[in-house]
């Protein structure tokens, strides 16, 4: 009898957890932190505050005024990924004021190739993964930079963001 054909399956290697973090107030961020810090380890990175005058908030009408990206020591799995949006959501659920988050929490994670976001949201380019949980692709990696899509968020398409996530990108290969 002929042996039958298996394709070989490989598991991808861990990823660079990070959170983009939206806010008005520091406090708040404060707190946001701590609470992410227990639940995913020690953040090894935090970018500088990036104004977001062209930030569409992740559920809300009214603009943040503020950015700053965490990034943990910790990698993760990438299927890990629902788990951490839904932990993220707890996190933002537990710091609302009127019914809005202090915070609003976008995790994604980063490989040598790709940066991948997440989303509560359908849309052409989104990837549902399962929970009400979808992702999508921001970057591909090209001749030592990160490049954005034609459906990467402006706020993603600034050079000191694309800079942000070049640094993630630099971490999570020498940490390997």
């Amino acid at each position: 009898m002929a042996d039958k054909w298996k394709p070989e399956l490989t598991q991808p290697s861990p990823a660079r957890l990070y959170a983009a973090c939206y806010f008005d107030d520091g406090e708040p961020y404060l707190t946001a932190k701590k609470k992410l810090e227990s639940a995913f380890g020690k953040a090894d990175y935090e970018s500088h505050s990036v104004p977001t005058e062209l930030l569409m908030p992740l559920y809300t009408n009214l603009a943040r005024k503020t950015m700053r990206i965490l990034s943990f020591q910790r990698q993760v799995a990438r299927e890990e990924i629902v788990d951490i949006r839904r932990k993220t959501l707890a996190v933002e659920s537990g710091l609302q004021q009127l019914g809005r988050p202090l915070v609003e929490i976008d995790p994604g994670y980063v490989t040598e190739f790709t940066s991948v976001r997440t989303s509560l949201k359908d849309d052409f380019h989104h990837i549902y993964l399962y929970g009400g949980i979808f992702a999508q692709s921001l970057y591909y990696y090209e001749s030592g930079s990160f490049r954005p899509f034609v459906h990467t968020p402006d706020l993603y398409r600034y050079e000191s963001v694309i800079s942000i996530f070049n640094d993630l990108r630099l971490a999570h290969v020498t940490d390997r």
